[in-house]
């Protein structure tokens, strides 16, 4: 998930309506921040002078590497038999959701989104044996809106239409014992097919300190690859796990089946392979191990619930 100041990068497209960015500050990081990391590379890495050609290397090790199912996933074989993501509704003021106006942009949202097909739930085929590790003793529930997952694809269809990814950050707060999300942020952000990194990290500072909200996981869409964590979605994953052992990672693959799963680190052995990992190289390999798996049923846990939506591009 994209913290990092783009500025020293020059590559990807914008996916904000305002070409130039404000001036910066250094702000104060929040106990529930994790350090500045990105989905397409990590602060000590040079930048690539060419695109990534991720279609032939997630064919070598992307997909296949660290994936161990749940002994007892959020979504089940039968459950997931019958159950789908409503078709993503037009809803006008989402275009422009409401901002306090040091936030606002003067410049129009994107072109309208093209409708996008029914997101139909399944669960990734399994690459490794499954883990007999379950989630750490004492996880607090995570509440997640049910609406959530298509009312985000929907704001990402037309990056998703331009073969671009989009990110977000899922927000809320600690009700009685739970973890409740209440507000999908999405930052402001540039990307390309397979990399998204957030602009203007102080903003999403300000949002969040300002309402007293943390952050319990993020979302992100694969254009044009299948439901997975690359070894760049587990760094980045990493470093909200190791600040909130709750936090958790949703994948949307809207043109692919399954088109969605929530992940999360396993621990043991998970976390702390990918926190001791030192490879430079944005997509490399990992050792054959139960790395990441499903969100617990126990875990996070689907409901009809509100869903504040922010849009910081607008």
């Amino acid at each position: 998930m994209p913290l990092e100041s783009p500025t020293k990068f020059d590559t990807g497209d914008t996916t904000d309506t305002e070409t130039s960015l404000a001036p910066t500050r250094t702000p104060s990081r929040s106990t529930f921040y994790p350090p500045p990391v990105t989905t397409s590379t990590f602060s000590s890495m040079p930048r690539p002078d060419n695109p990534v050609n991720y279609p032939q290397l997630m064919s070598q090790h992307q997909k296949t590497q660290g994936y161990a199912p749940s002994d007892h996933p959020l979504l089940s074989p039968t459950h997931n038999s019958t159950f789908s993501i409503p078709q993503p509704i037009n809803y006008p003021h989402l275009q422009r959701p409401p901002m306090t106006p040091s936030y606002r942009s003067p410049s129009p949202f994107a072109p309208p989104r093209p409708p996008l097909p029914t997101p139909v739930v399944s669960t990734p085929v399994p690459t490794t044996a499954p883990s007999t590790t379950s989630n750490l003793p004492g996880l607090k529930t995570v509440i997640l809106p049910r609406s959530c997952l298509a009312r985000f694809l929907g704001i990402a269809g037309v990056n998703t239409s331009r073969n671009r990814e989009t990110c977000g950050l899922l927000l809320g707060r600690e009700v009685r014992g739970k973890y409740v999300v209440s507000t999908l942020l999405i930052p402001k952000q540039h990307s390309t097919s397979d990399t998204c990194t957030m602009d203007e990290e102080e903003l999403v500072m300000e949002f969040t300190e300002e309402r007293g909200l943390i952050t319990l996981g993020w979302i992100h869409t694969h254009p044009t690859q299948s439901c997975f964590m690359s070894s760049v979605d587990l760094h980045t994953h990493c470093a909200f796990q190791l600040m909130l052992p709750e936090s958790f990672a949703v994948v949307c693959a809207p043109r692919s089946t399954p088109n969605f799963g929530i992940f999360r680190l396993t621990d043991p052995p998970g976390l702390s392979l990918i926190s001791n990992c030192k490879v430079k190289e944005a997509f490399h390999p990992h050792p054959d191990h139960p790395i990441y798996t499903d969100a617990d049923k126990g875990h996070v846990q689907m409901r009809d619930a509100a869903l504040e939506i922010v849009d910081l591009r607008n």
